[in-house]
């Protein structure tokens, strides 16, 4: 028996094993749960790599666990998702080739990040030295007459080779910050 009532408002009845089971649940079954959300682990993969990432997921949960207890209400999949973006942004060898789409971790790392002075570019009357800077178009800023931001410098270490102005500290705000658009 248990201390549930069904619709009609009878007891709901249970097989003692279930209510055996129920009582004595203990870690393995919630780490089981939790680990059900993440589908990481597929059919598809060999053995080893299940094992891999079953190692891998259950150390993710234990940190998070143990963040949790120093504080955190970070949901497991927020935790795991900021896990994997510090070990991308530190990782030793990245692409740098500007159809690579890192740039976004390409500029927090790496140490050939200097503001240099951009060439001309283009014949005629469409010749131009400038850019539009990246942090100001994030920021949403415009000049006093409503067109974009401009600006000669660039960083050549970067992928993409943005616009950055030096004078307003977008070149260093850029290069330290994960969301420089605030």
């Amino acid at each position: 028996m248990t201390a549930k009532k069904d619709k009609d408002g009878n007891d709901v009845v249970k097989p003692k094993c279930v209510l055996e089971y129920n009582r004595h649940m203990g870690g393995v079954d919630l780490v089981d749960q939790q680990l059900e959300s993440v589908l990481a682990i597929r059919k598809s993969y060999k053995l080893w790599k299940k094992i891999l990432f079953r190692l891998l997921l259950q150390s993710a949960l234990s940190a998070h666990k143990l963040h949790q207890s120093a504080g955190s209400s970070r949901d497991f999949l927020f935790f795991l998702h900021d896990c994997i973006t510090m070990m991308i942004a530190k990782a030793p060898r990245l692409s740098t080739t500007a159809g690579s789409g890192l740039d976004s971790v390409a500029c927090l790392t790496g140490r050939d990040h200097f503001p240099s002075k951009r060439e001309y570019e283009g014949e005629g009357r469409k010749h131009t030295s400038k850019k539009k800077c990246r942090v100001c178009a994030a920021r949403g800023l415009r000049t006093a007459k409503g067109s974009p931001v401009e600006t000669t410098w660039v960083c050549e270490g970067c992928p993409s080779i943005p616009g950055l102005c030096v004078e307003k500290g977008c070149f260093r705000q850029y290069h330290t910050m994960w969301d420089y658009s605030n």
